[in-house]
């Protein structure tokens, strides 16, 4: 049976990030325009984080293509600016429309692949839409396009707009594990085959799930674009966002709650703290961290706080691996 508790992850972690997500509301009341950049970012890469977790943690099914729905998204706010129309709600809300319906088109072929298969496929599909981006003169093409900014006393709505969209995506995340259709997203990933038995349609939620994380990455885009202003393929389908959600989902828990923002603001913090100071080496740094996750915290972070067995679980980990 599955346990509410497994598909929500640790309480206290939940907690834990709520506190956190209010406590950065007070960032742009730092008047630091570097640190609000930072923190801008990190809740990026937790919106980002709470997609790919919703199809890949959840779900079970390992997606390498969530940059395309960011990179839509930020084209979406790029082509309602050169339109005239900055608002950021109207490029967060096209954004989202325009997402789920190509995960919507795309995902019913595709999810019914499995495995490495459909891993393989989602890259294919991120670099078409990199590819055919850049091939669209209306978008700018290779050459890409400027995009209107608020006035610079003003660029704070772009920090509250961010966290709006990662406060979101964790609400939504925490009411789909505690729905009926969180459940269903787990048995598909637990035995998809034994899902079926059960009544449940593999596809039909498989592509809901789709959707939701391509609606979530395409947001975090939509405010991305006019925050960064100016946006071009190379910008848009960057591989970070590709990789960085993934790794991050992993490292604060998959299939939590709690541990795509965990994951997020210590990762992000972390590199960003090794390009200041290890400039020529922090990416050797980052990828021998990506290797200790996965060695000894392959349940995340998130499994150390307040569930049971986790320390002890860290510990056999670690004793896997002694000389």
């Amino acid at each position: 049976m599955i346990s509410l508790a497994g598909i929500t992850g640790s309480r206290p972690a939940l907690i834990g990030v709520v506190i956190a997500m209010l406590a950065l509301l007070g960032i742009p009341a730092l008047h630091n325009g570097y640190i609000e950049i930072v923190f801008r970012n990190i809740l990026m890469y937790a919106a980002l984080s709470y997609g790919w977790n919703l199809l890949g943690g959840y779900t079970g099914y390992v997606s390498f293509g969530q940059v395309a729905f960011f990179g839509i998204g930020t084209y979406c706010s790029a082509v309602l600016s050169s339109h005239g129309i900055t608002n950021i709600g109207a490029g967060i809300a096209l954004a989202i429309v325009v997402n789920a319906l190509v995960a919507i088109v795309l995902g019913i072929p595709i999810l019914r692949l499995r495995g490495h298969y459909f891993g393989i496929a989602t890259l294919g599909v991120a670099l078409a839409i990199a590819d055919l981006a850049a091939n669209i003169d209306a978008l700018g093409g290779t050459s890409g396009l400027a995009i209107k900014q608020l006035d610079e006393s003003q660029f704070f709505w772009y920090y509250y707009a961010m966290w709006a969209v990662a406060a979101a995506c964790l609400i939504v995340t925490w009411l789909v594990a505690r729905s009926k259709l969180g459940y269903a997203f787990v048995a598909i990933r637990e035995n998809e085959d034994a899902a079926v038995v059960l009544g449940v349609s593999p596809t039909r939620y498989k592509v809901i799930a789709w959707a939701i994380a391509g609606a979530m990455a395409g947001a975090a885009g939509a405010v991305f674009a006019p925050a960064n202003g100016f946006i071009d393929p190379s910008i848009a389908f960057e591989i970070d966002n590709n990789v960085f959600p993934i790794v991050m989902t992993l490292l604060g828990g998959i299939g939590t709650v709690a541990g795509p923002f965990v994951g997020a603001l210590i990762l992000a913090g972390i590199n960003e703290i090794l390009q200041r100071f290890f400039v020529k080496i922090h990416t050797l740094f980052f990828g021998a961290m990506i290797v200790l996750v996965v060695m000894f915290l392959p349940r995340g972070i998130v499994a150390l706080i307040g569930m049971r067995g986790g320390w002890r679980g860290f510990r056999r980990s670690l004793g896997a691996y002694r000389v």
